[in-house]
């Protein structure tokens, strides 16, 4: 490792003072000096600020003057962290035990652009143990693990097979994230807009199969409840992303296609229900569709069927 901290651990914090304690303290036991923490207080009005300082004196506090949202708070912990290596974490969620010193040694050892890890949800409340067994172990990456990898093509089949965009399950070589990608502010949805861009830069990849992160499910879920700005951020997040793509193989491109076509259905699906207002944005949907699929529309129909998928592909054929 260079003489910089070998890991920026970056939290973005906004009234999280009821489970920053669990997160710290899962955290603390496996830190070593070339460990660096960094937490943005975005001007949350609870005590979580109060508390990094009492529980993590080493660690460097920010604070934002005045409450400017996650990808505010996550663009300015990409401008103040030194190390090597990015892992951004939600200080309401939990690092399992023994994660730090095992990335380090698998860092050392391999050198990868972006490791990704999987992870479990469990429910919010006194207990860390889900109570779903669908829950214990989700998969960010759909192929090889624990090999080194190189081909583009492999790297984003895998992240859009499963679609967990989560900053929390990726850590990233620093010198690899462009100055130019940030996170949209002011629009939910960000990592989506981020993770897959950020993955055509991150040539050598190393996926570890192994739950790294406890995720804390907090209320409702978005998908369950988007309103017309949260769907417009949906299928926005990804406008633009075809031109970006370098040559793939057709496994990668179906499934970003495929990807972005159960974003399109899922949010006419919604608009139709909310009705009114929301219905005026049905051909935006579209239109973002269209530019960030590298399949057309009939290409995808014609894929589907190519490949047995007959359900999917006269759900599709209205759209087509």
């Amino acid at each position: 490792m260079s003489t910089a901290p070998w890991l920026s651990l970056l939290f973005p914090m906004y009234r999280v003072e009821p489970w920053l304690r669990s997160c710290i303290e899962s955290l603390k036991p496996q830190l070593d000096e070339g460990v660096e923490l960094v937490f943005v207080d975005d001007a949350s009005p609870d005590a979580s600020a109060a508390l990094v300082e009492q529980l993590l004196p080493q660690a460097r506090l920010v604070r934002q003057p005045e409450n400017r949202g996650v990808s505010a708070a996550r663009n300015r912990l990409l401008d103040e962290a030194r190390g090597d290596y990015l892992w951004f974490i939600d200080p309401d969620d939990l690092v399992e035990p023994g994660v730090i010193p095992r990335l380090k040694s698998l860092l050392q050892q391999h050198r990868p652009d972006l490791l990704t890890c999987n992870f479990r949800i469990f429910d919010d409340g006194p207990s860390t143990a889900s109570t779903k067994p669908r829950h214990r172990h989700i998969a960010s990456f759909d192929g090889p693990a624990h090999v080194m990898q190189e081909d583009v093509s492999q790297r984003l089949r895998g992240m859009f097979v499963y679609g967990q965009f989560h900053p929390w399950s990726k850590i990233v070589r620093r010198a690899c994230w462009p100055a130019r990608l940030r996170f949209p502010e002011g629009r939910v949805f960000e990592d989506m807009a981020v993770f897959p861009r950020l993955a055509l830069h991150t040539p050598r990849h190393l996926h570890v199969a192994e739950v790294w992160i406890a995720y804390r499910q907090r209320g409702g879920s978005l998908l369950s409840s988007l309103n017309v700005k949260q769907l417009d951020d949906w299928t926005w997040s990804l406008a633009g992303l075809a031109s970006e793509l370098p040559a793939l193989d057709d496994d990668a491109r179906f499934e970003i296609a495929h990807f972005c076509a159960r974003t399109l259905l899922r949010s006419r699906r919604r608009r139709l229900q909310l009705g009114g207002e929301a219905l005026a944005g049905l051909q935006a949907d579209a239109a973002r569709f269209d530019s960030s699929s590298p399949l057309s529309r009939r290409e995808l129909l014609v894929a589907y069927f190519r490949r047995g998928r007959w359900l999917r592909g006269l759900q599709w054929w209205r759209q087509v």
